[in-house]
């Protein structure tokens, strides 16, 4: 696998929104680089608000500045000293990866202008690593969610971050990153069938991010099928299959969740991956239970959201009003989680509170003519959930009335 193929799969797996996972420790390689004291929060308070502020001003500078790259090099080596730094194709791939880390910022600037929310969560002191970690979460209704933890460090008076925990992948960038190019570089154990194997599978990989970036998604999950190396089974190249899936048809998408499920049926970082398939088995009692051992994980109150969405679902209209209620109160502004309030009164049949929310919502500054649009639009399967309140006597005097 080229130095360039790498990366284009590094930066795919690193933007594409899909999974929230269960983050697992690797306090073998991780050791204190800045105690927990009043002093050092804040300082890691501030640098999670700074790199919120990079991307909503547009300051990809800013956020690389904050990027040590020489210590996150030395995490790739430290897990796996056997390759050897001052090799040609090594030195070809990390140049190659500077350049796509630093991309990194403005990708998720050009997710931002195209509607999604990238959001300091939180903070934490991990005890057993020794260090803080900050938490952002990466959300859109089209792509999903995505969840980045950054691992944070000192340098002198400065604060940076070393890696990330990308929630998508189920483990740190580090690791993704050396294992990709140990599957690069030809070992002498490894027989020469085997090692053609890998070398033919990469290249498959890289045809399919070629495809996916066209938009051929039927080609790109057709390509990931002819995978036959052991790196057809890895846990980022199955949950990588699972996204493109989602893209094609259900049935692909169910198959998918299904194979990555029975290949890692222990893994806790695959939460999500099993949301989407209890839902898919209308098993949503069991969605919601994972849904709050995330959140007790995490410790976000926006699952909360994700929480309503199920609850919707299943027909618990009462839970998801609760849910969605929740969530407008305390992440103001919000459309997916106001619209889902919406959505459940006018369900419940309950008009005269839907119409005082619309105008509530058009005193928050929504247009009329856009909220009317969206009320009556029909889905991509030409139905339209809300189309007995729009034959309503209420929505009809409420949609002439003089504002």
């Amino acid at each position: 696998m080229g130095f360039k193929n790498i990366v284009l799969l590094f930066s795919f797996l690193l933007i594409n929104s899909y999974s929230i996972n269960a983050q697992n420790n690797r306090n073998d390689i991780r050791k204190d680089t800045m105690a927990l004291s009043d002093e050092n929060t804040e300082k890691v308070m501030a640098f999670g608000h700074f790199i919120e502020a990079s991307i909503h001003e547009n300051n990809p500078d800013d956020f690389n500045s904050k990027l040590n790259s020489d210590s996150f090099f030395d995490l790739v080596f430290k897990y796996y000293p056997e390759i050897n730094r001052k090799d040609e194709f090594v030195k070809g791939f990390r140049n190659g990866l500077k350049a796509s880390l630093s991309a990194f910022p403005s990708k998720i600037i050009t997710e931002v202008k195209n509607g999604s929310y990238y959001d300091f969560v939180n903070y934490r002191y991990d005890y057993e690593s020794e260090t803080y970690y900050v938490l952002f979460r990466l959300y859109s209704l089209e792509t999903g969610m995505n969840y980045h933890d950054y691992r944070v460090q000192k340098n002198k008076d400065d604060i940076e971050f070393s890696d990330m925990y990308i929630y998508v992948s189920g483990e740190y960038l580090s690791e993704t990153i050396g294992r990709l190019l140990s599957y690069s570089i030809p070992k002498e154990d490894v027989k020469a069938k085997e090692q053609s194997q890998i070398e033919r599978d990469s290249e498959i990989l890289y045809q399919v991010i070629m495809y996916h970036k066209s938009g051929a998604y039927g080609k790109a999950y057709e390509a990931m099928e002819q995978l036959e190396s052991k790196l057809s089974k890895e846990k980022f190249v199955l949950i990588l299959k699972s996204l493109i899936a989602s893209q094609v048809d259900d049935a692909k998408y169910l198959k998918s969740l299904e194979e990555l499920i029975a290949t890692y049926p222990d893994d806790p970082t695959l939460a999500l991956n099993k949301i989407d398939y209890h839902i898919y088995k209308e098993n949503y009692f069991e969605a919601i239970q994972v849904i709050n051992q995330l959140q007790n994980e995490t410790e976000d109150d926006f699952l909360n959201f994700m929480k309503g969405a199920v609850a919707f679902l299943d027909g618990n209209y009462d839970l998801a009003l609760n849910m969605f209620s929740y969530t407008i109160e305390n992440f103001p502004g919000f459309f997916d989680g106001q619209i889902g309030y919406l959505n459940v009164l006018i369900v419940m049949e309950n008009y005269s509170e839907a119409i005082n929310f619309l105008d509530t919502l058009i005193a928050e500054g929504y247009e009329k003519p856009s909220l009317i649009d969206y009320l009556e639009e029909d889905d991509e399967t030409g139905e339209n959930i809300l189309d007995q309140f729009i034959q309503s006597e209420d929505f009809k005097a409420w949609k002439l009335k003089k504002d």
